[in-house]
């Protein structure tokens, strides 16, 4: 892959931290070959850098330059119909920060890097690591990158950030379980590093002082310019009394998932914002396997990736409400017949986000 220099450039000689020789000075506007990604000395809150093609030795900070190809790798359908691999020629989510807000991320995964030495987690006693599998997935989906050839994810170029609210899938609804969403939350409205807050959980509650609790987080991240993207359910649900927390609070971009064709069970409930393609999506586990899941967790990934790009896109001068008036410029309305057994068709016109549309957003076509 290649990396375009964007400003003044040491060739570190020897590893990936300043106390090494410095080699030749790349200017502004270079185009330099490198190999991979590797974790090093952290500069401004980046501790990512390229390894040269050159000489394995010699190392980039990626704080200077940006990757302006070789996202690659294995293109899954989905993508090639989001048109993502058009986008990733010129965009990457470079520099761009992500928060998954999940079970951890399991070291050792093949092209997945995040930050090691920031990080959330729930308790003292508590490792980053996951062993549940749900949030490597869905980190993998926001930000894999292709070094080896495997498949990449959406923003290839964003820098991820681990915060570990769970060891397992699931959530058991108690002031407890809402004290460390609140707590990742505003954890990730402190880090200036951080753009994106990805929650791919829902969960159901009605207690008005926890929902209280959660809302005051999320108010607060985005006072600090925090996008909070969130999953709406495995479920269709609209008119129920019970809440599904993040997304059915104010200041959230709740993500619904559809399957790939106008017919089918989608996961959907009137909080959502968008919905798009969450079925049988390919990304790694905790055992760094690749497998297939559906659900609107992934949906969520995705359009976190997305966003990853658009800010990029919009060098990084944006808002919550830009980012809500864009993304609603993507989408259409789209009816989908839902059948279930012993019970009528019934039809469901749904904000789906449109491949032209997020495309016209990437080439400048008003």
């Amino acid at each position: 892959m290649r990396i375009k220099v964007t400003k003044l450039l040491n060739t570190r000689v020897g590893g990936a931290h300043t106390t090494y020789q410095i080699g030749t000075v790349k200017e502004p506007g270079d185009i330099i070959e490198v190999t991979g990604i590797v974790q090093g000395e952290e500069l401004d809150g980046n501790n990512t850098w390229y390894r040269a093609s050159d000489d394995v030795n010699s190392h980039y900070w990626s704080g200077g330059a940006e990757q302006i190809d070789g996202a690659g790798g294995n293109y899954q359908q989905w993508m090639i119909d989001l048109n993502l691999p058009e986008i990733w020629g010129r965009y990457a989510g470079t520099g761009v920060g992500v928060a998954v807000v999940d079970t951890g991320i399991a070291p050792g995964i093949t092209d997945l890097f995040y930050n090691q030495s920031k990080y959330y987690v729930y308790g003292d006693d508590v490792e980053i690591k996951d062993n549940a599998g749900h949030g490597t997935f869905c980190a993998s989906l926001v930000g894999l990158r292709n070094i080896s050839g495997n498949y990449v994810g959406v923003a290839p170029g964003c820098n991820l950030f681990a915060c570990k609210i769970s060891e397992k899938r699931t959530f058991e609804n108690t002031e407890r379980d809402a004290q460390r969403y609140a707590d990742a939350i505003n954890w990730c409205a402190k880090n200036p590093d951080i753009h994106i807050v990805s929650i791919s959980w829902s969960s159901g509650i009605s207690n008005a002082a926890t929902l209280s609790l959660i809302q005051e987080a999320i108010n607060n991240a985005v006072a600090n310019n925090k996008i909070i993207v969130c999953s709406i359910g495995n479920s269709i649900v609209f008119g129920n009394t019970s809440k599904y927390y993040p997304a059915c609070l104010k200041n959230t971009i709740g993500v619904g998932m559809v399957p790939d064709k106008e017919n089918g069970y989608p996961c959907i409930n009137e909080f959502l914002s968008l919905v798009i393609n969450g079925s049988q999506i390919k990304s790694y586990d905790q055992n760094n396997e690749l497998i297939a899941d559906s659900g609107s967790s992934f949906a969520t990934a995705i359009t976190s990736g997305i966003i990853a790009l658009m800010i990029q896109k919009m060098n990084f001068s944006y808002s919550f409400a830009t980012i809500i008036e864009k993304l609603a410029a993507m989408t259409q309305k789209t009816t989908f017949i839902i059948t279930e057994d012993g019970n009528p068709p019934a039809s469901f016109d749904l904000p789906l986000l449109k491949p032209e549309l997020l495309l016209n957003f990437f080439n400048d076509v008003v």
